[in-house]
């Protein structure tokens, strides 16, 4: 048979990246020509491989439409079955605006042809995201929401949010007799009766939203309803159905221990530790693109400047490439706050963090990677993605997929069996880590200012929910230690619990039972915190580290004073001091020693609860000078 007659019969041999449609019934073949051109907005990268499979099993449909088109597919692979469903939504958007209804007409919308964006980098949404509007349920309400979504064009973030906010108010409006479809009839106690439903708003597992939560949505319904009134789509809303400042209004939570416990425990963090040679394993982001040693190497440097350093997940994976550098002898690490828009931030770091990162970049050296992300220490892997650097979601699904595949964690303690209790891996995710750090520094006694600066912490109050300390533990350290308190020469002088916090004021180097002290507050000491020398003072164990500190204090101080040729009654005097404090420590650690183990752990335990009380009070700093009024 010669060529000419044989050709034309036989298949097309298609390239990796080709597919076409000759096999498919005329009308169809238009609709998937139209879809693939309007999915090429909507998704980072078409998948020509994917698209031949769906064609394949629908060369027997009639229209792309048809609803047992996923059926069709043979062993259906979830790609597939999302290209079908891609191609599906545009071409039935495109028969509705042939049709002439419009998206503002429709109740079922689809975020991909709508064109939303994410909340970062200004990127396409590619996810699937048909949304039913008929859960809200007054018309008017529906009718208001279409219409932003539709003009405003929101983040996908911010269209997520006000659609929950507006289906919590469509809710409460419910329970009105008309339903509340009229929405002339409203009141301003409706307006109370939605508030109240914010105020009370839970997630699916039962428990209420955070306060800052509650209020954000709160603020995004009565901006939808402040654009409908603007736009005119609710001008027949009742001018009483407002929201009053002054009465609909959610508080803010205090600050508690819930706070602290977002925070992965040490112990925990170690068993982390322990397995890091496996992170970055498994199908995670840039498998594709680097070797495997690198993507494990890549990994484990954001793991480990997120574990020493607390900034937050995005402040890492957008670090710059030359983010070190040297002050005084020490490593430096050059940051960006972008939450609150300060810039070239400056943290010391242990040599070690340094190090990790310098291997990292002597690696990173010898990618190819885009161009695009030259600046920064994490850039993406691949120049299909539209940001610069790794995203902040690829780190949490790593840590992710790491953790859920490490063998039993355990937290700290046991249960009534004696048994060691499992820690809920679900604790596990970057941002904790930052907790984890701030908890670090509160827990070894860092001043409260100094961890603000660390933290770059624009209000000391924030800083100071990391020294938080429940009444009922201060109470049970007191106890403790109250049995364990020492006199100047280093002898138990033990008291009640309510004696030691009545009786006693807490100053650098121990209690103080010097009553006009007491009376001020530690601040008025007669002979200026000489403590070793005063009979009113009561050190107990959790004093050992400051004591310990103002030794070494007081020698550089003799030395110095030796150097100067200072008189001969300053360096006796800085002797004496050192001698006294001294014998303070020996007797106290020779007491402790005495104890049984699990006893000095309770007092240890006891001992950090006070450090980190008296931390986040600031008391560890000495008044410069103790002036009090004469009397008259």
């Amino acid at each position: 048979m010669p060529a000419a007659q044989w050709a034309p019969h036989q298949p097309l041999y298609l390239l990796a990246h080709q597919f076409h449609l000759a096999p498919l019934p005329e009308l169809l073949r238009w609709e998937v020509l139209y879809a693939v051109q309007q999915m090429d907005q909507w998704v980072r990268a078409l998948e020509p491989h994917w698209i031949r499979g769906v064609i394949s099993h629908l060369t027997t449909a009639d229209t792309l439409l048809d609803a047992t088109n996923t059926a069709r597919l043979t062993k259906p692979h979830q790609a597939a079955v999302r290209t079908l469903e891609n191609l599906q939504s545009a071409a039935r958007a495109g028969y509705s605006e042939f049709s002439g209804i419009t998206l503002i007409d429709q109740d079922v919308i689809d975020l991909r042809v709508l064109g939303l964006r994410h909340s970062a980098s200004g990127k396409r949404r590619h996810l699937p995201g048909r949304v039913d509007l008929r859960t809200v349920r007054q018309p008017w309400l529906r009718q208001a929401l279409r219409h932003w979504v539709t003009t405003a064009r929101p983040t996908t973030e911010d269209f997520k949010r006000t659609f929950h906010a507006t289906t919590i108010a469509s809710t409460a409006l419910a329970q009105r007799a008309d339903a509340g479809d009229d929405p002339a009839a409203l009141t301003f106690a409706d307006a109370t009766l939605a508030v109240d439903a914010f105020r009370g708003a839970r997630r699916r597992d039962g428990t209420l939203y955070s306060s800052s939560f509650r209020r954000s949505l709160l603020g995004m319904f009565f901006q939808l309803i402040a654009y409908g009134r603007r736009c005119g789509t609710l001008d027949d809303l009742a001018g009483t159905f407002t929201r009053v400042p002054v009465e609909h209004v959610i508080s803010v939570e205090e600050p508690n221990e819930d706070f602290i416990g977002k925070a992965i425990p040490e112990s925990v963090i170690r068993q982390l530790d322990a397995h890091l040679d496996t992170l970055g394993t498994g199908n995670t982001y840039g498998c594709r693109d680097i070797a495997p040693d690198a993507r494990q190497l890549l990994y484990r440097t954001m793991y480990i400047v997120l574990r020493d350093t607390g900034r937050r997940p995005l402040e890492i994976v957008s670090l710059a490439r030359d983010c070190l550098e040297i002050h005084n002898g020490q490593p430096t690490l050059i940051w960006d706050n972008h939450k609150r828009k300060r810039h070239r931030r400056r943290l010391p770091i242990t040599t070690s963090t340094a190090d990790a990162i310098r291997t990292w970049q002597d690696c990173r050296d010898q990618l190819h990677l885009p161009a695009k992300g030259d600046r920064y220490l994490f850039p993406s892997l691949t120049a299909l993605s539209d940001a610069p650097h790794i995203s902040s979601t690829y780190l949490s699904d790593a840590l992710r997929l790491w953790a859920d595949a490490l063998p039993p964690l355990h937290a700290e303690g046991t249960d009534s069996r004696g048994q060691r209790l499992l820690f809920d891996r679900s604790l596990i995710y970057p941002y904790a880590f930052r907790h984890s750090y701030a908890q670090r520094h509160a827990d070894a006694g860092t001043p409260v200012d100094v961890l603000r600066e660390l933290m770059d912490h624009k209000s000391i109050a924030m800083t100071q929910r990391y020294y938080t300390v429940s009444l009922k533990r201060k109470s049970e350290a007191v106890a403790k230690l109250s049995a364990h308190v020492l006199d100047q020469h280093g002898h138990l002088s033990p008291s009640s619990s309510t004696a030691y916090e009545m009786r006693s004021v807490a100053v650098p180097y121990g209690g103080c039972t010097e009553p006009s002290n007491v009376k001020a507050g530690g601040q008025a000491c007669p002979i200026r915190f000489q403590c070793a020398g005063c009979g009113f003072y009561r050190p107990d164990p959790s004093y050992l580290p400051a004591i310990e500190h103002h030794i070494n204090e007081l020698r550089a101080d003799r030395e110095t004073a030796l150097a100067m040729g200072a008189a001969e009654f300053v360096t006796t005097a800085l002797t004496a001091q050192i001698t006294a404090y001294q014998r303070v420590i020996d007797r106290m650690n020779t007491h402790l020693a005495s104890l049984p183990a699990s006893e000095r752990a309770q007092i240890e335990e006891a001992s950090t609860v006070l450090r980190k009380a008296r931390a986040g009070d600031n008391h560890t700093l000495l008044p410069l000078t103790t002036a009090r009024p004469k009397d008259p």
